[in-house]
């Protein structure tokens, strides 16, 4: 993303804004990166390569999320291109389904036309949860899903794989309730705790009763968790271990994963049978200046790049994407069903060495406890805020979610007066904090 406000950029500093990596699967709606591919011909990579080049890790989730006026207006006047022939894969051998290797993501105000240009195009997974867009993307699906005949045990139904979620992890059978309803179904292919960051949530004998309640009931076929933050690599591990957890989704980034910890992860992970699918991998989304960005000199597009590096990676079984226009769906779907190219691959390398080290890892318990009277405030929430404020236009959203934090949290005062430079210094991925902090106070307060 662009830093307007940025002073001129160096090779090593490139002027961008930095963001929290706990993203929405979305692109900056400003990207001047939507270009035709211009590396036909060159020699596509195997999985084996990629890892060898640490690119395994690099796998991204699209992203083209946030829709601009334009956008919208495309996506009404464009005609319906030939639909590509969607890949699918099964989703762990513990649910041994299959499913479309693109998952229409729903944390936007889902549009039921672009629901169903998804499903012309092939996708038959649909992700959302209770508190996407305060419980409206629910009942939009579930409004889409009613005219198509997608209800009950019927045929239409059983083509679809349906995804919710709910932050609330010890009232599980409670909260299902309520998403059933505003999805007129009744029962979810499968259901997560969203966003876990305890650990040992994935072998809790609570969770593991209410999975096989929620199971018995026929109200949830299978049963699994998200998670977005610093701890992903522990919360694989830790479900590798768990008999009861059958799909994982995952943010997938190539910016800063070390590979061997989370392909170790990700590999016990699939041999254990667990469903994979990643989220929150298009960190690409930050854009460079033209004359640093390695896939504006190539002619290649960024986010096509990106998603074909995940799908390179056949432990992934579904990428998910929020897509909020008919052009993004079909780029998506192209890229999920072509592969990368060796030129595709060194511009995700090149884009990961300059912008790699600029981005919020999640884990802001080492900055805040250097923060001085900034130490309670949620650094990593604010930051990934503060990214759907500038980078994807969200600004109301971005305000609300900022204004819902706890009140210590967010005070601005705090937020003034901490201490960002020794922040800075204690961050170990020395994320310009002062800077930040500074802008989100701004912006969100």
């Amino acid at each position: 993303m662009f830093d307007h406000d940025s002073e001129q950029s160096t090779p090593s500093e490139p002027t961008i804004s930095v963001v929290s990596s706990s993203s929405l699967n979305s692109s900056n709606q400003d990207s001047d990166l939507s270009l035709a591919n211009g590396n036909a011909g060159t020699p596509a990579l195997s999985r084996r390569e990629l890892i060898g080049g640490g690119l395994v890790t690099a796998g991204a989730v699209t992203v083209m999320g946030t829709a601009t006026a334009q956008d919208k207006k495309d996506k009404k006047d464009t005609k319906s291109a030939p639909a590509v022939k969607m890949p699918m894969a099964v989703l762990g051998h513990r649910t041994g389904v299959k499913v479309s290797r693109l998952a229409m993501g729903g944390s936007w105000a889902v549009d039921t036309e672009v629901v169903a240009v998804g499903i012309e195009q092939g996708i038959n997974y649909l992700d959302t949860a209770e508190g996407y867009n305060r419980g409206q993307s629910e009942r939009n699906f579930g409004e889409y899903m009613k005219t198509i005949g997608a209800t009950g045990h019927s045929k239409e139904r059983q083509k679809l794989w349906l995804v919710s979620k709910t932050h609330d992890h010890h009232n599980l059978e409670l909260r299902l309730t309520g998403t059933l309803e505003r999805l007129q179904q009744d029962y979810l292919d499968c259901y997560y705790m969203h966003q876990i960051q305890d650990t040992k949530l994935p072998t809790s004998p609570e969770i593991k009763t209410a999975a096989e309640n929620m199971k018995k009931a026929g109200k949830i076929r299978f049963f699994g968790f998200s998670c977005h933050d610093a701890n992903v690599v522990d919360c694989l591990n830790a479900a590798a271990d768990s008999p009861f957890i059958d799909v994982i989704m995952f943010r997938y980034d190539y910016h800063y994963y070390k590979s061997d910890d989370l392909n170790k992860a990700i590999d016990r992970c699939h041999k254990a049978g667990i469903g994979l699918v990643a989220m929150k991998t298009q960190v690409g989304g930050m854009t460079l200046p033209d004359r640093f960005n390695p896939f504006k000199q190539k002619g290649l597009n960024q986010h096509q790049a990106a998603i074909k590096a995940v799908a390179a990676d056949d432990r992934i079984a579904s990428i998910c994407s929020e897509m909020t226009t008919e052009d993004q769906m079909r780029q998506n779907a192209e890229a999920v069903a072509s592969k990368l190219t060796l030129a595709e691959a060194q511009a995700i390398q090149e884009h990961a060495r300059l912008v790699s080290h600029l981005w919020c890892r999640g884990c802001d318990h080492n900055c805040r406890s250097a923060a001085g009277t900034g130490s309670k405030i949620a650094v990593a929430d604010t930051l990934r805020f503060l990214m759907y404020h500038d980078h994807y236009g969200k600004t109301e959203h971005a305000r609300r979610l900022f204004a819902e934090l706890p009140e210590e949290s967010r005070d601005l005062s705090a937020i003034a007066t901490g201490d960002w430079h020794a922040a800075e210094s204690a961050c170990p991925h020395n994320v310009p904090l002062a800077r930040l902090m500074a802008r989100a106070k701004d912006r969100l307060g």
